[in-house]
């Protein structure tokens, strides 16, 4: 049990939009409810270098007696390319902040945006839709792998066919809510490794 006069590293999770602080909250509430940990929003990955570096030393000079540990949790956009983030800058600049290293600023990408980590409870997405829970046989679970081939409009499609619309944001806060996130968590790779991070941190 954590004792409450040990000071704890304060964790800073930059997610880059409203579908993703929806999903790291989830994520928070599972995991890390015992730890120091913060959402901050993003809003958009456009000039996404300025404004980790606007926001992380604001923390970092406010709070000089405070270790901190920054989680950029990003999307990818597409299979083969690489977020648009330059971390040797980002990791460089923050150097020379005491209360922050160099190792403890982490990047986490999702391939291609985070919609694609839902398909690990592709029968969850069914079970939210009332889409026939049967019709997941063999060869239509294969047609859902590797996850990292899918996207936000894949995902759409699928809330098409129940006559329903997929929208980003606070919209899709009751299917976030009805996803199986510790079954998301085991099968992304990306995620355990951002988890057991922080929880070794602790």
């Amino acid at each position: 049990m954590i004792r409450p006069n040990i000071s704890y590293p304060f964790t800073l999770v930059m997610v880059e939009g409203d579908t993703e602080v929806l999903f790291y909250n989830q994520m928070k509430s599972i995991y890390f409810q015992k730890y120091r940990v913060k959402i901050i929003n993003l809003k958009g990955n456009w000039n996404i270098d300025t404004k980790i570096l606007d926001i992380s030393s604001a923390f970092l000079t406010d709070h000089p007696d405070t270790q901190f540990v920054i989680c950029i949790c990003i999307d990818r956009d597409s299979r083969s390319g690489k977020a648009p983030i330059n971390m040797k800058r980002i990791t460089n600049e923050l150097n020379c902040y005491p209360n922050i290293q160099q190792n403890n600023i982490r990047l986490y990408e999702a391939v291609q945006d985070i919609e694609s980590w839902f398909f690990h409870d592709i029968e969850g997405i069914y079970k939210f839709l009332h889409l026939p829970q049967k019709s997941l046989s063999g060869s239509v679970l294969r047609k859902y792998k590797p996850v990292e081939k899918l996207n936000h409009q894949d995902l759409s499609r699928l809330f098409k066919q129940s006559g329903k619309v997929y929208r980003k944001g606070y919209a899709s806060e009751n299917f976030i809510n009805n996803l199986d996130i510790e079954k998301i968590r085991n099968n992304s790779k990306v995620l355990q490794e951002f988890c057991v991070f922080i929880e070794d941190m602790m």
